[in-house]
């Protein structure tokens, strides 16, 4: 699980039930960037077991889980950014989803306290002039295993902890531009498309538009060349400090863990392209 649009797509429910009815072991790797997501993902899995109660043999695995004993590297305190939380004005909020505290200095928020119930911490996000800095997140223990760094609302570096609080990967966030190629026959829908972005490859920049548009008019296909933005993430492990440059190479070293002859692997279609070249002898099914 790679993402919570993934979670959500209607076939990994219906995949997730036909397992269960072979009566094998399932294990769900939540393995997402964002770590208070996986309390989004635990929630899900519940939903699902009200209705059916063999979703409740699912086994989930977070990445915090597998990497607790692991070594790792004792955080600064402004990386840290521990809070007292009994220094401030607290509010207290609750509905379906569980309890909220806010707590308050001076009317502005300090921080927001998600918890399940009166006893389990779920996230903790900090807040500086009203603007999100940062986002803890605990397990099923109360014990903080993620910490992400925040800017403009988008975690920048993120810091997986082991058992002993020291952080064991260093997840950070990077910006490229890439260029996608499309190539369209005459008739595609896509042709109508407004692409913001896109330039016409070099023949058709240096026509006049009439010309321009009677020659794709009369053309079998049409090439569009669209520039974007793609994000992607590094990851330091502490313990031997090895880096990849890209998470899904990361993966492919957690999935080794897990991998046996027996062993039948589903991932979101939606990263299949960049995840089976990590694993060119692994047979790779998709919802």
């Amino acid at each position: 699980m790679t993402s919570l649009d993934g979670l959500h797509k209607p076939n990994f429910t219906k995949q997730l039930k036909a397992a269960l009815q072979q009566n094998v072991t399932i294990k769900l790797l939540v393995a997402l960037v964002d770590f208070d997501a996986a309390w989004e993902v635990r929630q899900f899995i519940e939903r699902l077991a009200r209705d059916d109660e063999r979703f409740s043999h699912v086994r989930i695995i977070t990445i915090a889980e597998l990497y607790a004993q692991e070594a790792g590297l004792a955080l600064s305190a402004e990386e840290r950014h521990d809070l007292d939380l009994t220094a401030y004005d607290e509010r207290v909020f609750a509905d379906q989803q569980g309890q909220l505290r806010r707590y308050l200095d001076h009317g502005h928020l300090v921080a927001e306290l998600q918890q399940l119930d009166d006893k389990t911490p779920m996230v903790l996000r900090q807040y500086h002039d009203d603007q999100l800095t940062q986002v803890d997140t605990y397990d099923l223990h109360g014990q903080v295993v993620g910490i992400a760094k925040v800017k403009a609302g988008v975690a920048q570096t993120s810091y997986l902890l082991n058992a002993q609080g020291d952080a064991t990967l260093r997840l950070t966030r990077h910006q490229r531009e890439v260029e996608h190629v499309y190539n369209l026959g005459a008739d595609s829908a896509m042709i109508a498309t407004e692409f913001s972005s896109a330039k016409e490859v070099a023949a058709l920049n240096n026509m006049s538009k009439r010309k321009r548009d009677r020659t794709l008019a009369n053309s079998v296909d049409h090439t569009e060349m669209i520039t974007a933005t793609e994000t992607y993430y590094s990851v330091l492990v502490y313990a031997t400090y090895h880096r990849f440059n890209d998470v899904f190479g990361f993966y492919q070293t957690v999935l080794d863990r897990f991998m046996t002859p027996q062993t039948q692997l589903y991932v979101d279609l939606a990263v299949n392209a960049v995840l089976s070249p990590q694993m060119p002898h692994q047979l790779i099914f998709n919802y």
